[in-house]
């Protein structure tokens, strides 16, 4: 059994699957929810560049990691594993965080998302391209106990967001910032 691709440790699934898997399949899955996990994407910034504003990913950029490659070149076995974990959501030739993870790790400079239009929600008739219908159809099957509070037009006016600039130097009050002796 593997224990390490090139040396390094490949992750345990996240997933608890009821039946097992082989080597392959079973380091294949570990790695792809590594990945997709928070404790990743967290650090990940060349992965969250690739995310669309639904969060994402093409299965093809993941399947050309290195530490995947070598555990398989068949980018088919890679959606099919991915198509086994409990953690992710798949959508065509696409995979993203699941239970709305993705959420936290958006750029704000992403691409508009091809895969999913904004606002419409998964299952439901009617969800055209461009998201026509779709209120309609959640409004009338949503749980209508919630009660909104009415917000006064005085209040919106004060709630207004001001502008944060926010500047970083590399000396801050005549002291190094980040030297090579502190890192």
């Amino acid at each position: 059994m593997l224990s390490s691709v090139s040396g390094h440790p490949v992750p345990r699934p996240l997933s608890n699957l009821a039946f097992p898997l082989d080597a392959t399949r079973h380091y294949l899955l570990g790695q792809l929810e590594y990945y997709l996990s928070a404790q990743n994407m967290a650090f990940d910034y060349f992965l969250r560049k690739r995310m669309d504003s639904r969060g994402w990913i093409p299965i093809s950029l993941l399947a050309s990691f290195n530490r995947v490659r070598q555990l398989t070149l068949d980018p088919q076995l890679v959606r099919d594993v991915l198509a086994l974990s409990s953690i992710v959501e798949l959508r065509d030739d696409f995979v993203r965080m699941g239970a709305g993870g993705w959420t936290r790790f958006i750029l704000p400079d992403a691409p508009v998302s091809t895969v999913e239009v904004e606002g419409a929600w998964p299952g439901l008739e009617g969800n055209q391209e461009d998201g026509s219908g779709v209120e309609q159809e959640w409004d009338q099957g949503r749980d209508h106990t919630e009660e909104y509070a009415e917000v006064d037009d005085d209040e919106e006016e004060e709630e207004e967001e001001e502008e944060i600039e926010i500047v970083m130097d590399r000396e801050v009050i005549g002291q190094a910032w980040m030297t090579a002796s502190s890192s």
